[in-house]
């Protein structure tokens, strides 16, 4: 199948799909590396189930094609590409998540377009990301949502998910602030103490994009804090300073 993600988006004439306008130029960058790729895909929230179905045209080689909503009336959803399958249920209620986890495992894109409430994408967040392969990707469509009080959220609301997925930018960084603050201190309001999930006790996040809207996490493709590496200083000039004056830093590996 040939086109761009949002062509095809634009010219699809099956199930229904909702989807904000700079979302799909969005999603043509980061899926077109794995289009080719025998993949597994999840998206949290059907509604009319379109959404699956593009995915499907998109991803041809895709080898698991997972939808999951609370939405009772979904099960009456059919399709063609066998691939293709809806999960009623929460996803965040054990049966369910053993479903998915039993069909999807390990799932390569992850796609919450849920109920955007904040206490949910939290909770869908800690469920699902240690199933993401590493190197895969998690994505939060709708964040705009987690600004909304009456949705759970709120631009000052310290204990909102986007609060969280800012917090975890510091994360990324912690090899360069380790030795003054534990994570544990430093995500106490989002989790109890010792109960800091090994995800982020581990480095698995690599890095979170913020878009309008949109939130992507990637996961790492090894665990670990010291996501800097070495210097790689090249040439052989030094006319105005020293390679090991050029920039010093404190910071300590973990």
């Amino acid at each position: 199948m040939s086109g761009t993600y949002a062509e095809l988006h634009h010219e699809h004439q099956g199930k229904s799909s909702d989807k904000w306008e700079s979302y799909l130029g969005t999603y043509e960058r980061l899926f077109a590396p794995i289009r080719n790729a025998r993949i597994n895909i999840v998206e949290i929230g059907v509604q009319n189930g379109g959404s699956l179905e593009v995915l499907g045209r998109y991803f041809c080689n895709a080898a698991n094609i997972i939808g999951c909503d609370i939405n009772p009336l979904c099960a009456d959803l059919k399709y063609d590409d066998a691939r293709i399958s809806v999960i009623v249920g929460n996803a965040n209620n054990q049966d369910v998540y053993t479903r998915i986890a039993l069909k999807a495992k390990p799932i390569d894109l992850f796609i919450d377009d849920g109920s955007h409430t904040s206490s949910d994408v939290l909770a869908t967040f800690v469920n699902y990301f240690p199933l993401v392969t590493s190197g895969g990707s998690y994505i939060v469509e709708d964040s705009h949502a987690l600004y909304w009080e009456n949705w759970g959220g709120g631009v000052l609301r310290g204990s909102s998910a986007q609060q969280l997925f800012k917090l975890l930018t510091d994360v990324v960084n912690y090899e360069h602030w380790s030795g003054d603050l534990s994570l544990n201190m430093f995500l106490s309001g989002f989790f109890r103490k010792d109960a800091l999930p090994a995800f982020i006790a581990e480095g698995w996040v690599d890095s979170l994009e913020f878009l309008n809207s949109m939130i992507v996490i990637r996961k790492a493709k090894h665990a670990t804090h010291a996501k800097l590496g070495p210097r790689a200083v090249v040439g052989m000039e030094f006319s105005v300073e020293r390679a090991n004056e050029c920039f010093k830093t404190d910071a300590v590996k973990v």
